[in-house]
């Protein structure tokens, strides 16, 4: 029995349906450099099971091996068509715009994953520092101290499922960003946060903390007020940094804390 599913990027510029003829349980991995920076989840389409329901600007990033298309608003992956590797001429969705799936809940195809990437015990004596970096290379970012030092945490919330986020939380000081012109800022609901993507590939390789105005905790008794503000002042020291983004890296061997809450709350723009 066909099962349709409903995609988006999490602004919902681009939206669309998806026939699949049972529920979705597994999807496509890819060793390419795009995708691992961008961890997608591919399930293959065709033109008789896809329908855009709203066609908003997606932006085109075309290396030799993949023909991406992001959205340019929130950066969203959206679709894909591979010109090289094993998912060469299929064109590819990413299982993480669907609402209906839980992405932490699906089988992944592991024969094409990444085999040469190294994991973490090479990376705790991986040279320093690190470097973060989108794929065309216009967007940098340079970590002081191992990340495997660092928690490493994935949660599936509407906005990290979509990009894939894998994060770390070092400081400020610890951390040398090159490229910050070369980016796109999306910040969505509060807008506490604001995610910074390559603008020519649509890679979202660190955020930034903005937090709420200062001037909310004026409103709280004296005694709750310096609890809060201390808090306030660790969470805006740090610089949060996508782990997928790490050159090299094979997420997979990582420690990673995941939190499998979803998407309550998420509405459709």
């Amino acid at each position: 029995m066909a099962v349709l599913y409903h995609g988006n990027c999490h602004c919902g510029n681009y939206q669309f349906e998806l026939s699949s003829p049972g529920e979705i349980s597994s999807a496509l991995t890819c060793p390419c450099s795009v995708c691992l920076k961008k961890g997608y989840l591919w399930l293959e389409v065709s033109s008789g099971n896809f329908q855009t329901t709203h066609d908003g600007r997606l932006t085109e990033y075309r290396t030799s091996s993949i023909q991406d298309k992001f959205c340019g608003q929130c950066g969203t992956g959206i679709v894909a068509e591979h010109l090289s590797g094993p998912l060469q001429g299929k064109i590819l969705i990413n299982g993480r715009t669907l609402r209906e799936i839980n992405p932490f809940q699906l089988a992944v195809n592991d024969e094409v994953s990444d085999k040469r990437a190294f994991g973490d015990n090479e990376l705790r004596r991986a040279l320093l520092p690190h470097n973060f970096s989108c794929h065309c290379g216009a967007v940098n970012a340079q970590l002081s101290l191992p990340v495997a030092h660092l928690d490493i945490r994935e949660d599936n919330c509407s906005s990290c499922v979509r990009n894939a986020y894998i994060g770390v939380q070092p400081t400020k000081e610890q951390v040398a960003i090159s490229g910050r012109g070369n980016t796109f800022e999306y910040r969505y609901g509060q807008k506490f946060t604001g995610l910074s993507h390559c603008i020519t590939c649509g890679v979202l390789v660190y955020k930034t903390v903005y937090g709420p105005p200062i001037t909310i905790f004026d409103r709280l008794p004296a005694e709750m007020r310096e609890r809060a503000l201390a808090v306030y002042y660790r969470n805006m020291s740090l610089q949060p940094l996508n782990v997928r983004t790490l050159d090299g890296i094979d997420t997979a061997s990582l420690r990673i804390e995941r939190n499998d809450e979803g998407t309550e709350g998420y509405e459709l723009g």
